[in-house]
């Protein structure tokens, strides 16, 4: 039953496939280059193999159905035809042939990978998921395995034979690829697109590591400090135990990894200047120069902390005005002339056990939540990067759909970006604006 179990070079299969070698095999199917006479052109002939038919008989329909629902993805490997195995004939699926063969034998050879790289597989292949949960579908065994390469290094999700729908986590299979799987699975729990993510973290994690599997967390930053903190901390709310600590959607990875990359290149941003979408502001606590006239009649000590409070408004009603005109780009440890300053001065102005990065972090974070409210802080995205021997602090604020209000010593002020500079906005001005941008 099932049909043959290997192929040979040279042999013609099914009357019209030219079997020239075998690239691979795993627990289900075999795997051959052959030519398609045919349509005169390359395929991936699947060979199921003999004894996966009798522990799995409809396991090759079900595959087929799947990709059928998934239909035609430039991220998706492509089902041509399938045959399934009838008065012992073989049972086989014929896929487009990728040249670049898989992840895991292109980073044998390639090892860890640039950033560019990280970010471009990273990409892909949450666009590859999104197709596939917008179809209603789990992939269950998303790992290097599983993802193909054509010749131009294009990263594509295969081998389905492990995908469930939504409406159906309560099915139970064999967990898939282990270091992959996601921790409900293991656990025999429910599953759903944030399991396929659980596993797209640990795929990202051996794309930068150049390890077999996915391993502490730790070893991803120690091995590459050359990535930005942000991306490692993508990688550690993906591979968070619970789903709830995870990204929601294929979707929302890919704009992360849309922020960070955009957030990465401080040198495009610093050499772009200051406009109406990227500011410079050389810090959040660290005053530089001569305090300003009017705070020399305050007592030394009253007159930094009012020093301070001013830095920090400066910071969050330029994260306000971004919000509520089109978006735009804080950097904080750079100069107006674009010079490099970092956010390092600004830690001793920190309390004792927070002078660091992560102190500073939460420093920012209190500010904006004091100044714009809590939800804002969700809405923008902070990253720290080096660039010139120096921490800068990247701030990402899209546009959004309501208006954010900057609060201040029992006042609500609005401001919005006007060429290179924030402006308030107040009266018939600030009416005319609410009315057409928030009409409802």
């Amino acid at each position: 039953m099932g049909g043959a179990a290997e192929l040979e070079p040279g042999e013609l299969f099914a009357g019209r496939y030219q079997v020239q070698r075998e690239l691979g095999a795993g627990d289900r199917k075999r795997t051959y280059l052959a030519h398609d006479r045919k349509h005169d052109r390359h395929v991936a002939i699947s060979l199921v193999k003999p004894e996966a038919v009798l522990t799995d008989p409809e396991g090759t329909e079900r595959e087929a159905k799947v990709l059928g629902r998934i239909g035609s993805h430039p991220n998706v490997v492509s089902l041509y035809e399938f045959e399934i195995g009838r008065d012992g004939s073989a049972e086989y699926m014929i896929f487009e042939f990728l040249g670049g063969g898989t992840l895991t034998a292109y980073l044998k050879e390639a090892g860890q990978q640039s950033f560019g790289e990280i970010l471009r597989f990273g990409r892909q292949l949450c666009r590859g998921l999104s197709h596939l949960h917008g179809q209603g579908l789990i992939h269950r065994d998303v790992s290097p395995d599983n993802v193909w390469l054509d010749e131009r290094h294009v990263a594509h999700l295969g081998d389905f034979d492990s995908a469930i729908t939504t409406a159906g986590t309560d099915v139970l299979r064999p967990i898939t690829t282990g270091a992959y799987a996601a921790p409900e699975e293991r656990g025999g729990g429910l599953l759903d697109e944030r399991s396929d993510l659980f596993s797209l973290g640990g795929v990202l994690h051996v794309v930068a590591t150049g390890e077999r599997w996915p391993g502490d967390l730790r070893l991803l930053r120690a091995q590459r400090p050359d990535l930005p903190l942000a991306f490692g901390d993508l990688v550690a709310s993906l591979l968070s135990k619970s789903p709830d600590d995870r990204p929601p959607s294929a979707e929302r990875v890919l704009a992360r990894l849309d922020e960070i990359r955009h957030a990465s290149n401080i040198g495009a941003l610093i050499a772009a200047g200051e406009s109406e979408q990227i500011e410079f502001k050389s810090s959040l606590h660290h005053p530089y120069g001569p305090p300003s006239p009017d705070l020399q009649r305050f007592q030394p000590q009253q007159a930094q902390k009012e020093a301070q409070k001013r830095l920090r408004k400066s910071v969050t009603k330029t994260i306000a005005a971004f919000l509520n005109t089109n978006g735009g780009t804080l950097l904080v440890g750079v100069d107006d002339s674009g010079g490099v300053l970092g956010i390092e001065p600004d830690f001793g102005y920190l309390s004792q056990g927070k002078q660091h990065a992560d102190g500073w972090m939460l420093s920012l974070k209190e500010a904006i939540i004091n100044a714009l409210e809590r939800e804002v802080w969700s809405a923008i995205h902070a990253s720290l990067v080096r660039h010139e021997g120096q921490t800068v602090a990247v701030v990402h604020c899209p546009p959004r759909a309501s208006e954010t209000w900057h609060h201040e010593d029992g006042t609500e002020c609005f401001y919005i970006r006007a060429s290179n500079a924030t402006e308030e906005l107040t009266g018939r001005g600030l009416i005319r604006y609410m009315r057409e941008h928030w009409p409802g």
